[in-house]
């Protein structure tokens, strides 16, 4: 699983960043902000989904499902739409982390590890997308056991993308003050 890690801090760039970040960015104020699947299904169940509670209960996915009724087509859509978001998301904190590691001559040691959130984020929220795709279209009954996985990965995916986008954009300011002084020791 290692062997990415290295290629991906060599291909670390301000262009390869901001495209990304441009990308998640526009995708974002659509599909948060403005009338998308995933606002309409929010609506829909009363501002509570299961991919919003982290956490262990087991009859949160049942509770939150229940109140989008028969209304699952927004839902169920989402669950697909989510999957390049969380793509964007894994690109644009994998670089942003990179580019702070390639800053401070880290991308080869012990540091380099951290480069692992990001993926973890991304494989518990395709784990987590799954399963809630399957309970709403009622190909998969929430039993406890399997919500219970669910819940895991969801709560995984929190503990693992929010200190994945803190190091991500912590790496962008290492850079991005690297680079400035960088260019002042240069003009001095």
């Amino acid at each position: 699983m290692m062997s990415w890690v290295n290629p991906t801090i060599e291909k670390a760039s301000w262009k390869r960043f901001l495209v990304w970040f441009a990308l998640l960015f526009v995708f974002s104020l659509w599909a948060f902000n403005l009338d998308s699947p995933w606002t309409r299904a929010l609506d829909l169940a009363c501002g509570v989904l299961p991919e919003t509670k982290p956490g262990i209960p087991a009859i949160e996915p049942i509770r939150s499902l229940d109140a989008l009724g028969g209304n699952t087509g927004d839902y169920l859509l989402w669950q697909l739409l989510d999957i390049p978001y969380a793509v964007m998301n894994l690109m644009v904190t994998t670089t942003g982390i990179a580019l702070g590691l390639k800053a401070m001559r880290l991308g080869s040691g012990f540091w380099r590890g951290e480069i692992i959130l990001p993926m973890l984020y991304l494989i518990c929220e395709l784990v987590e997308n799954s399963f809630l795709a399957a309970f709403a279209s009622k190909l998969l009954t929430p039993s406890e056991t399997i919500v219970l996985l669910q819940q895991l990965a969801t709560t995984l995916k929190f503990a693992s993308g929010f200190p994945a986008m803190a190091l991500g954009a912590l790496g962008v300011v290492i850079a991005l003050l690297a680079s400035l002084i960088k260019s002042f020791r240069k003009n001095t």
